[in-house]
């Protein structure tokens, strides 16, 4: 069974779909600020001065993710790599470049996953169900919370969870969004640090248009 892509510690899991053509799928900008998909009809405003990662750069770096999140765990490096092989990229955007000598470092991702093999994948909720159940398995400790929550963005109902982790007695929050189009599950997931950074992940969500079934 494919799952959602895992953020970790800001290190998204996503990849191209063997299946799609990459550049039907490429997210565009005219002004660097606003962002549009037309394969799946999105836009989304990233915010002055962050940083946009392309989509060589975010494949790079999803196996590393992936290392992080299976650990020793061959049946989850399995399933993370089945994942990978039907997951595209719609937009990764940093507060800081990836690598600047900062503390934290703030974002906002967004994944597509080729869902057409689950029919019984009807809501954002139904495809969060088995996110939460592979983070609960995950070789790092990340607590999760339980239920899902639906959130009305701009007319387009998303679900959604909450994640936290600590690390060297520093909390990492993350808020993971869900919703289905056609064959297609949209996610999109935030880390933040405080009530500051949180505040600027919401603008980024709340920027989002999109329609969802």
């Amino acid at each position: 069974m494919k799952y959602i892509f895992l953020s970790v510690l800001a290190l998204s899991l996503f990849a191209c779909s063997d299946k799609e053509p990459v550049t039907s799928v490429i997210t565009q900008s005219t002004d660097g600020k606003r962002y549009t998909n037309a394969y799946f009809d999105i836009q989304v405003d990233k915010p002055e001065g962050w940083f946009a990662q392309d989509p060589e750069q975010t494949i790079k770096q999803s196996s590393q993710g992936a290392r992080v999140v299976a650990g020793d765990d061959n049946n989850m490096k399995a399933i993370l790599a089945e994942s990978i092989k039907t997951t595209v990229p719609i937009f990764a955007f940093f507060k800081h470049e990836p690598g600047t000598p900062v503390k934290f470092n703030p974002s906002v991702i967004g994944v597509a996953e080729n869902i057409e093999v689950m029919p019984g994948i009807k809501t954002g909720c139904d495809y969060l169900f088995h996110a939460r159940s592979l983070l609960k398995n995950a070789a790092i400790e990340l607590e999760v919370t339980d239920d899902c929550h639906t959130e009305s963005i701009n007319n387009a109902p998303l679900g959604y969870f909450d994640a936290r982790i600590s690390v060297n007695g520093a909390d990492i929050y993350q808020k993971y969004y869900a919703c289905i189009k056609n064959q297609h599950a949209l996610s999109f997931i935030q880390t933040y640090f405080d009530d500051q950074s949180r505040s600027e992940v919401d603008q980024v969500i709340s920027s989002l248009l999109l329609s969802c079934q």
